[in-house]
This record gives C-alpha cells, structure tokens and sequence, in this order.
C-alpha cells in the first residue's frame, strides 16, 4: 500500500492529550480482524509520541448470536459501558488499522480517517461517518446516540449524520492515514446491487426521512435494552490489559 505524505502535525493544546479517550469497536465474527488490531492500536498508543499522551481505554463491544447484527445498537451499549470515564469516544471499525492519525480530544464529531477509505458498492453516500468517528461524550447524548431500528446491514451511519445535522452540531474531519483489511461488503450481492438486508434497511431510512426532523433522534440511546453477559480483559503475550475489556451483549 502507498501511503501519502504525513501531514502537518496538529496543533497541541495540552489539554486536549489529557482527556480521557474511550475507544468503541462494534464486533460480531471478525476474530481475524479483531486479533489485528488490538495489537496494532495498543503498540499506536504505546509508540506514537503524542498519542502516548492520551488515557484511553478500548472497549470491544461483541454483539452476542440469535439476532442478527446490529451496529448502531452495539455501538450504543458500547458507549453505556464506556462513557462514565471519558471526555470523549471513538466508534472505530474493526478492519481499519491507523498508520498516521489524531486521536486527541475533538470538540464536535470528527471523522479521523482522511486516505484509506474504501468505496463500497451499492446504496448510500460515499462520505458517510465510517471507519473511526470521534465525538464528545455529550454530543453523542444529545442526539440520542445511534439509531437501534437498522437490523441487518447499513444506514445507521447515514442515519447519524442526518442527527448530527439536525442537532445544529459542527462537522469536520482530521488528516489521517488507515490501512484497511481486506473485508466483505455484507450488504451487497456479488454483482454489486444492494441485498435484500440493505434494502430493507433503505426502506426504513426512507421512512424516517418521510417524517422531517421528527423521524431521527426519537430512539437511540434513551430506548436501548441490553444487558452484559461478561466482561474480559484483553491478554496480551501472556500478561492481561486493563485499559482493552471485551464486553459480551445481548440487545434485547
């Protein structure tokens, strides 16, 4: 893979290295992705000279099986496990390794990721909050969080942005470097049409977009129902790591 030019360094505010990071990675049948990146995002933290600065924890939110996947529901109870000790929260994809990026504190959502995004085919725009998306832990309460209504495959992204947007809250997106692993696109057939899955979470979409305003934001994180099956710490060469806990969810 060639990687562009790194960036200017950020502007350091030390207060901003001083917040409390927590980072939030949604997780069902991805153990080749996910043995990947623990690894990677812990040697980031322990090797870049800036985030190294940063007290973080990463919280992998592991939907358990019976239902099917639910990304903006787990990010949610990701995020009510998480947000007691944070100033801030990363909702950070499983298949996207960071080469070069920014995690400090962000003072409006912010999208850290700016070379590495692959295009994928079918429904829904191609700018869409993915991969890792940062937020203040207050902003992300006061849109409601993620939508729980998106079973399935895609638009809860899509959905989010129309939140952010009608919440009167900022956008904008950091310079970043993430190298992705090679993943399937779930949500479209092998001709690359939308399945039956992101159809029907299109059409759900589309609903709430019929109702103006007062279809996003009304469910979320105020109307989520799970429960903790366990938590564990991550074990690394032998010796556990506080700061990586493995949570198993039931949505109910």
């Amino acid at each position: 893979m060639m990687l562009p030019p790194r960036g200017p360094l950020p502007s350091i505010d030390p207060a901003d290295y001083g917040a409390r990071l927590a980072i939030v990675i949604p997780y069902r049948d991805r153990e080749q992705h996910l043995s990947r990146l623990i690894p990677h995002l812990v040697t980031f933290f322990e090797r870049d000279r800036l985030a190294r600065a940063i007290p973080y924890e990463i919280h992998i939110a592991e939907q358990a099986p019976g239902r099917s996947f639910n990304r903006g529901a787990i990010k949610n109870a990701g995020f009510a496990v998480a947000h007691a000790n944070a100033d801030y929260v990363v909702f950070h994809d499983v298949d996207y390794l960071p080469i070069w990026a920014d995690y400090s504190r962000v003072h409006e959502p912010t999208s850290l990721i700016t070379w590495g995004v692959q295009e994928a085919a079918g429904d829904g725009p191609s700018n869409t909050p993915g991969c890792a998306l940062a937020l203040p832990v207050d902003d992300f309460v006061r849109i409601n969080g993620y939508s729980n209504d998106y079973w399935e495959w895609g638009f809860e992204d899509v959905d989010l942005q129309q939140r952010i947007r009608l919440a009167g809250l900022g956008w904008s997106r950091r310079p970043g470097t993430f190298m992705p692993m090679p993943h399937a696109h779930h949500g479209v057939t092998s001709e690359g049409a939308a399945n039956p899955g992101t159809q029907r979470t299109r059409a759900i979409y589309l609903a709430k977009g019929a109702q103006g305003a007062a279809g996003f934001g009304g469910e979320g994180l105020s109307t989520l129902k799970f429960r903790v099956e366990r938590t564990a710490q991550w074990v690394r060469n032998g010796a556990p790591l506080p700061q990586v806990l493995h949570h198993h969810i039931v949505l109910e």
